[in-house]
Formats: structure tokens, sequence, C-alpha cells
């Protein structure tokens, strides 16, 4: 296994528990919660906060687990495989971040089309009001927030499965 394969594992991994703990959080959340208040802001510092803090530990402990093992090259040596496996995952990873945008544009029209057209409805949470409207501001930034969270679990998974593949 390379080292840019494990640190896409790292990475994909630290993104993978990271959104599910802030979505899991955020979706929960009665649909009447403000999410311009200061407790949504302090839980997105602490969020953004933490997944730096473990995104580099974890990647400072895959460095010197390499070092000690003898299995770590030189980081910055990058070959033309490199290259061309990077190039692949960010094409991809563009593709569903392209699509993941379409796709809440379609759903920002669709739940404004239903509010104007099927009336009004009480949704109990966060992802039912996301479902059904009427979305505001931090709405479209959370589904927003979603997409490059799609985006970049595709970049970390394309690069490991095109390094899997032997590309």
């Amino acid at each position: 296994m390379s080292d840019r394969e494990r640190v896409s594992w790292v990475a994909l991994i630290v993104n993978l528990v990271i959104g599910g703990w802030y979505f899991s959080r955020i979706l929960a959340l009665p649909s009447g919660a403000d999410l311009f208040g200061p407790r949504t802001a302090a839980f997105a510092v602490a969020l953004i906060t933490t997944a730096i803090i473990v995104s580099v530990a974890c990647e400072i402990l895959l460095r010197i687990i390499q070092r000690q093992t003898g299995g770590g090259t030189d980081a910055a040596a990058q070959d033309e495989r490199d290259t061309l496996i990077d190039l692949k995952a960010a094409r991809n990873a563009h593709g569903m971040l392209g699509f993941a945008v379409v796709v809440v544009l379609v759903q920002i029209a669709m739940v404004e089309w239903a509010q104007r057209y099927l009336g009004r409805r009480d949704p109990a949470t966060v992802l039912e009001l996301l479902a059904t409207g009427p979305l505001g501001a931090m709405h479209v930034a959370q589904l927003l927030l979603f997409a490059l969270l799609l985006g970049s679990v595709t970049l970390n998974a394309s690069r490991i499965y095109f390094y899997r593949r032997g590309y």
C-alpha cells in the first residue's frame, strides 16, 4: 500500500466520521431550531476545529508509523501513476459535486413549488424541513455542505479504488 493510498484511507475515514457526526446532529434538530443561533455556531466551530485536528493528527501518526516500520518513502515524490490517479479521482469528485449541486437546486425548486401549490405542513425535524420546506438560507447551506462532503468522500474513495486497481 502506497503512502498516498494510506493518506486517502485516513482522509476518507475522517470525512465519513466527522460528516456523519455533524449531519446526524443537525438533521435531528427540531424544525424550529435556530440554525443562526450561538449554539449552532459554537457547534460548527467545534466541528471544524475537531476535523482539522483529527486530520492532521492522523496523518502525522500515519507518517510516524511509516517511518518506524521503514515503509515510508519520500512523501513529496510523485510519479506519473500518482498524477494520473489524482486526475481521475478529481474528475470523479467534480462530477459528484456538480451532480449534488444540481440535485440541491432541483430540491429547492421542488420545495418552493410544493409550498406554493400544495400548501404548508409543519415538519418535526430539520430533515423533514429540508424535504418539505420552507427553506431558509442556512437550510440551503446545509444541503450544499452535504454536497461538498459527497465530493470529498468521492475524491478519497476514487483514489483508493484506483490505487487498488493498479492504475
